[in-house]
């Protein structure tokens, strides 16, 4: 039984050891740049493809449509003398690893108790965000418009040395042309529950413990808060998360799973229910450094599920991920 706490303790400790490391091995400018092909599915009432345009009746969650992807990944940045500071423009690889793949601004700072801050912000585009103008339109062709999403996250990793993290993120969404329910609906003030203009909030904290030489495990627990300006839409989400992490010669491994449940604040006035729903979900991102011996490249593969089951079927959705891609870094 000692022997047994005494290896958990040392790999604790040389888990945190290496978290602890400089954010960069030299000062300077520095960075990475992938590409990546790949195929998705998706199936939801909310998703702005074709294939979705009309729908005949809103007691059904959408058709499934999927198509080929092409998207880049990249990351630059800058580090100072110390080591410790860094600013960078990009994605970061631990968003990544959990499916996050917002372009950030951001600030990274390493304490000398190895406490590591990140302070980052995404601004509010609408490249590649639609919705419908009035997803309840039944029978005819439902219309588009921009969907803008901005907001910024802190993490405190390694608290005081410790495998401790805190995160906090701040989000904002707005449609511009708000419609919802207009064609449903002729009363004004149940028009404006399901207003989606929204203020999102979230609460994490995570652990990281290991559990054999190269592989370490960090549990998650999560607390989302949508405020919108339809209370319909208003939630609180609950959500635990497990990442299981694995490190061996070139080989690296990153799988995290995640449950949750939704509590809504109000009635949707279509379907005179609340939206409460369950969540469950699975991502994976697997890594081999310098394939061919190449140095400075690696190649990565990522897949993923999603699906959500609400108690409006209307709501119901899944998604489906695979793609393929290299890295190379600068």
């Amino acid at each position: 039984m000692l022997k047994g706490f005494s290896f958990t303790f040392i790999a604790l400790l040389s888990s945190i050891a290496n978290a602890a490391q400089p954010l960069s091995k030299e000062a300077g400018w520095g960075g990475s740049l992938s590409l990546n092909v790949g195929y998705t599915q998706k199936q939801s009432q909310l998703d702005t493809d074709s294939e979705n345009t009309v729908t005949n009746n809103l007691d059904n969650n959408g058709k499934s449509s999927g198509s080929a992807i092409v998207y880049p990944l990249g990351r630059i940045q800058y580090t100072f003398d110390s080591l410790n500071t860094q600013l960078f423009l990009g994605n970061s690889k631990d968003q990544v690893a959990v499916a996050q793949f917002q372009y950030e601004l951001g600030l990274v700072h390493r304490f000398a108790d190895n406490t590591k801050l990140t302070i980052a912000a995404f601004p509010k585009l609408a490249l590649f965000s639609e919705a419908w103008e009035d997803p309840f339109v039944e029978g005819s062709a439902r219309q588009k418009t921009d969907k803008h999403v901005g907001g910024g996250r802190v993490a405190i990793e390694n608290v005081l040395g410790s495998p401790l993290t805190l995160k906090y993120s701040l989000a904002s969404s707005s449609i511009d042309d708000e419609k919802s329910g207009q064609s449903q609906l002729g009363s004004l003030a149940e028009q404006k529950l399901l207003q989606r203009d929204s203020l999102y909030q979230r609460f994490e904290v995570e652990t990281m413990l290991p559990l054999a030489k190269g592989w370490l495990v960090k549990p998650n627990l999560q607390y989302t808060h949508r405020n919108a300006d339809g209370d319909a839409n208003s939630f609180g989400l609950y959500k635990a998360q497990l990442t299981l992490l694995m490190f061996k010669d070139r080989h690296t491994l990153v799988t995290t799973i995640h449950a949750g449940f939704s509590k809504y604040q109000e009635l949707n006035p279509i379907f005179d229910n609340k939206q409460d729903a369950k969540q469950a979900g699975i991502f994976s991102l697997y890594s081999y450094k310098k394939p061919f011996n190449w140095e400075r490249w690696s190649w990565t593969v990522m897949a993923g599920y999603n699906k959500e089951d609400s108690d409006i079927k209307f709501y119901d959705n899944s998604s489906f991920i695979i793609s393929t891609g290299v890295v190379f870094e600068y």
